[in-house]
């Protein structure tokens, strides 16, 4: 399968449905690729779905060159209480904007 075809993991999405059901309380977590991004959404419209932290992670840094603050990710993904969240992410914000700015329009990040 290519895994940048989203015929083909929207083929895989329709299969896997027939047996794993598309339910509001169920959650999948995947490595980012915007085909399968497109294949889950269209076919699960109920479930959630995030992206595996660690791919996340290494596309900021490769792609956002904020390997320095990436700690600040980290501690922001972990945190037990929004106003923790939001204390992270207004740091990693003013070190890295760039980042930031991922996070909140090309990956859907939501406060």
């Amino acid at each position: 399968m290519d895994k940048e075809n989203d015929a083909s993991w929207t083929f895989f999405f329709e299969k896997l449905k027939s047996i794993v059901e598309d339910e509001p309380d169920q959650y999948v977590i995947y490595a980012w690729y915007i085909s399968i991004t497109n294949a889950f959404s269209r076919v699960y419209s109920h479930a959630h779905h995030g992206l595996y932290m660690r791919n996340l992670i290494e596309n900021l840094r490769v792609n956002q060159y904020c390997g320095e603050y990436l700690y600040l990710f980290y501690a922001a993904a972990k945190a037990y209480t929004i106003d923790e969240l939001s204390k992270h992410f207004t740091e990693l914000k003013n070190n890295c904007p760039e980042a930031a700015h991922v996070l909140e329009n090309v990956f859907g990040f939501e406060k």
